[in-house]
This record gives structure tokens, sequence and C-alpha cells, in this order.
């Protein structure tokens, strides 16, 4: 009887634990809820942000990487960018994104040396580049016009190398040629929402 007990007490154990990884990864592989009044910023808009929040300098074109250290899927891409950081530091500057004043020590405690971290705590650039989930990237010319805006690849552990929509488009940059036509594997929101006092768009 104890042994039948016992049984039942480990099968009830695998399956909680199973059920929880299920939501763990169905929640992330499902599209990012798009917020109400929510904007598509196409390739080639003009982006007008506060140049309090990032130097409008005609250098070199950026990439800004919206992260949160919250975020599974944050986390998960963080060797990717690091990677892409090192190989095109020369021809592009690096920002990371974050929404809350809190999250700067945590994002430093992930993000290596160098990188300079802007606050957006009013949205305000996110909604500029049409953003609204991370792990994300927005690519802006020296024009201030966006060039890319979308995902970094279509696997969360950012390994499959044909999907390197990110690493894809800086190389299309650095050639000096137009914005590379991606499906919407590569502009779909997924990831997790950056917070919003507006209600989701249900799809």
């Amino acid at each position: 009887m104890k042994k039948v007990a016992l049984i039942i007490i480990l099968s009830g154990i695998v399956v909680a634990i199973g059920g929880i990884f299920w939501y763990q990864e169905m929640q992330y592989l499902a599209p990012t809820p798009v917020p109400a009044g929510y904007q598509v910023i196409h390739p080639e808009e003009l982006i007008q942000y506060d140049t309090a929040l990032l130097p409008q300098q005609h250098k070199k074109p950026k990439l800004l990487h919206f992260f949160s250290p919250e975020c599974p899927c944050s986390r998960f891409n963080l060797k990717h960018f690091q990677a892409l950081r090192k190989e095109y530091s020369q021809e592009i500057d690096f920002y990371v994104v974050v929404d809350s004043e809190d999250k700067v020590e945590p994002a430093k405690g992930l993000i290596s040396d160098g990188v300079t971290i802007v606050v957006d705590s009013s949205k305000k650039l996110a909604k500029a580049c049409g953003v609204y989930s991370t792990p994300q990237a927005a690519i802006i010319q020296t024009s201030n016009r966006l060039y890319f805006r979308g995902n970094y690849n279509r696997s969360r552990y950012c390994t499959n190398k044909e999907s390197n929509f990110v690493q894809m488009a800086l190389d299309s940059l650095v050639a000096n040629k137009r914005p590379p036509l991606f499906n919407e594997l590569a502009i779909q929101s997924y990831g997790c929402s950056i917070p919003t006092t507006e209600a989701p768009v249900i799809q």
C-alpha cells in the first residue's frame, strides 16, 4: 500500500513539473500580445525620439537592444547579443534599453562592460521604434531612419544560423545595402511584454 501511495505521489510530482515546464515553454512560443493603439514602424521611417534618452549623433548606426533581466527569453539570447557586439562594434554603436531604473543594476550584472544602458521609463523610445517586447533589436541608420526592427532569431536560444535576422540586417547595413525583406518570423514580436498602462489587443 505504501508503495502504491509513493508511486502516486511521485507521479503527481512529475506531472506537476511537466505542467510547469509546458506552461513556461508555451507562453513564450506564442506571439506577444499587441498593445492597444500600437503603430507599426516600417524600415526607412524617421525615428523621432527624446535626445535626453539617446544622443542623436551621426557617426555610426545604432543597435538598440531592448532587454529585461527578468525575462527568460532576454537572458537566453545574451550570448548571441554579446557575440554580435564583439563582431560589429567598430561599425555599430550598441545600446541596451531597459524600461525602469531598478533594472539597471541587474542588467549590468548580465551585460558586458562598455555597453551604455538607457532607461526608457516613459516607453517613448520603444514606441518610436515600434517595440513592445523583449528581447528585440532596433537598428537605426545615421539618418535616424529605422533599418530593422524585430527578433534576433526564430529560436529562443539563437541557435538557428539560417534565421539570425539581426546579424543578416547588420551584414546588409555595413555593406551599404537596402534593408532585407524578412518574413513574419523576423518581425512578429515574441518574448516578454514591455509593461504598459494600455490593455493588450486580444488576437
